[in-house]
This record gives structure tokens, sequence and C-alpha cells, in this order.
């Protein structure tokens, strides 16, 4: 059973039907108000300035909103913008492709940079292995930790190029609330106030012995204190430097997104992918994998709920992508885990 107002099925985490099928989530629901664009407009000339070869920074992956906000920075509004990538080791060569297309069309700078000593394979190899010891929907999104350090690299070229603003492309809709209450976390909690809650994950941690690994260990405490704008570490160290999320003041349109970056930029996604969401590291096949197994649903359940609910898709439509969208490619889970050094694949057993 599925609400009936948005498009969230039963298994969704602590979800509650009233009497007309609706659920708790639609109940508690409020739309999100952006700033508008004048605001952000006000919010950028802030940070012009004539005599910096620089105004802003973005980080780029080569997904749609990212390549989406660079176009719009440049284009749009005139700023001079760095762009900088972190060169995932997970990341799909259509990705690669969509930001060398991104910035030979827009003519701007860009600086790459990698982790050090194999890091962010070394610590995915090793959560995703303690993960299947003990598999914890909880958890789940501790796959992702290895590229969390990246903020720490960002920032550091901010701080060196002398510029004192980055702008993300994350829209407000990203937010998944089954994920907080896996933890435990209220659903309505603000951003910044829920990252410093993430340490509640430390009671699912403590069950799996697994997880006690140096290189897990170091992970975490780099996550929690710079793996995140919104941390103590990146705040205290460089206190100078805004973070501005450009979809919290403008509309965040998804086929405007697309058509754009599409015609402009020469953006693709791969053609063997339904989804043009997330599709830029492979990891996000293993992550949907993981939720498929253990809660039936993935993070694009609650995502198509929200744009239901915020009138951007109609119901009959989300139930259609999701039909179409919510697919396994194992292909892509198997790659994914070979690259990150895991040859037996016959751990995902566990989970079937």
């Amino acid at each position: 059973m599925r609400c009936t107002r948005c498009v969230l099925p039963d298994h969704t985490p602590n979800i509650v039907f009233g009497e007309d099928r609706v659920c708790n989530y639609c109940h508690t629901y409020e739309k999100f108000h952006y700033r508008g664009e004048a605001e952000l407009l006000r919010t950028l000339d802030s940070f012009r300035r004539p005599d910096s070869k620089y105004d802003c920074l973005v980080g780029i992956s080569g997904g749609r909103d990212s390549s989406y906000l660079l176009l719009k920075l440049v284009k749009d509004y005139g700023m001079k913008v760095l762009a900088v990538n972190y060169e995932n080791p997970f990341t799909v060569p259509q990705a690669k492709a969509n930001i060398e297309n991104a910035i030979a069309a827009l003519n701007v700078d860009i600086i790459r940079f990698q982790d050090k000593n194999d890091r962010h394979r070394r610590v995915c190899r090793d959560v995703v292995t303690a993960w299947f010891q003990r598999p914890s929907p909880a958890l789940i999104p501790m796959v992702c930790i290895g590229c969390k350090p990246a903020w720490l690299g960002i920032y550091g070229i901010a701080k060196a190029h002398d510029i004192h603003c980055i702008a993300s492309g994350g829209n407000p809709f990203e937010v998944i609330s089954f994920k907080r209450e896996l933890l435990g976390i209220s659903r309505d909690e603000t951003p910044n106030r829920a990252f410093f809650k993430y340490v509640y994950s430390l009671q699912e941690i403590v069950r799996n012995g697994a997880y006690f690994r140096p290189s897990i260990i170091l992970a975490l405490v780099k996550s929690y204190l710079l793996g995140n704008p919104y941390s103590i570490g990146l705040r205290l160290l460089w206190p100078d430097i805004t973070w501005v999320e450009a979809f919290n003041y403008i509309e965040w349109t998804e086929q405007e997104i697309i058509s754009r970056i599409e015609t402009e930029l020469g953006w693709n996604s791969p053609p063997q992918v339904r989804s043009t969401w997330r599709f830029d590291c492979r990891v996000k096949h293993l992550v949907d994998f993981m939720y498929v197994k253990t809660i039936g649903m993935t993070d694009k359940d609650e995502f198509y709920a929200k744009m239901v609910r915020e009138g951007l898709m109609s119901r009959k439509d989300a139930l259609r992508r999701l039909e179409e969208e919510d697919k396994l490619y194992l292909d892509q889970v198997h790659l994914m885990l070979s690259q990150a050094g895991i040859q037996d694949v016959s751990l995902l057993d566990k989970l079937n």
C-alpha cells in the first residue's frame, strides 16, 4: 500500500496511515519557501570583487544540479567562478565527460584534486565489508563517508584563491526523511541541527564490532568534524567563507534544469540508467541495492513523494517514474565492489 496523497509505501520507516490512507509524512509536511532570486542576487553581489580573479567557487561532480548551478552563475548572473572537482574513484565516465563539456562551454577554470594514499577506496572497502557483517538500514549512509573529507580540500582551495563564497547545487527535496527516522532524528529537524545529531548513529555502530577499524574510525571523525559545511571544524578553520545554497533562493525545476544543461552544456546521463538523479557515482547503485534489500524502497520514493507534495509532479507521474527508475543495476554494483577491492561478491547473497 502507498499513501493516497504522495507515493510513500507502507514499509517506509515509522510511517503511519490515517483512515483516509494519507501518511503522517504528508500530515506534518510543510512546503518549502524560497528566499527569492532577488535575495540570491544581493548575496552574490556582496561577493563580487573587481580586483579578484574569482568571485565564488562551485564544486562540480558532473551531475545535473551542480552542472546547472555552474551554468546559472556564469551565464545568468555573470559571476567569475572557479570550478572544483574532487576526483572520486567511483565516478562514472559520463560524469567526467559532462564536466569537460561544461568547462569548455562556459570557459571557466577548474581545479581537480584526489584523496591521498587511495584513502577513499580503502575506507569504502572496509565500511562495505563491515556493513555486510551485520546489515543495518540505519547505517547505509556510512558507505559514503569516504568522500566527506573532500570538503576540507574544497575549503582549502577556496582559501588559497582568496574566495569567500562557495555555492552549492544541493536542492531541499534531497534531504531524505526516512534516513533520519532510522536513526531516531526528527524528520522535521533543520539540516544544521540534524547534522550534529548524526552522532546518534554511534549506538548502531557499536553493535557491529567490524566497524572498529582504524580506517573507519578516522573517517568517521573526519566526516563529523570536517565532512559538511555545517561541521564545527570547517566553521572554525574558515569562518570567513560563506556557503550559499542556491536552491534555497531560486526554485528547483527539474524540467528547466535538464533542458538547459543538455542544450547549453552538452550534458547527458548514461543511456542504461533510467534516472538522471545522482548517477555520477557508482556507490549510489550499491546504496540502492542495500535499501531495497533491507526496507524495500530507495530514496527516490521519498524524493518523488516530496515533489508530489510540492506540486512539482503528479502522483500518477511519480508512480510511473518509480516503476521505470527504481531498478537495481547489479552490473554496476559488481563493478563498484571490484573498484573498492572487494572481489568476493557472494556477500550480496546475504541480502538476497
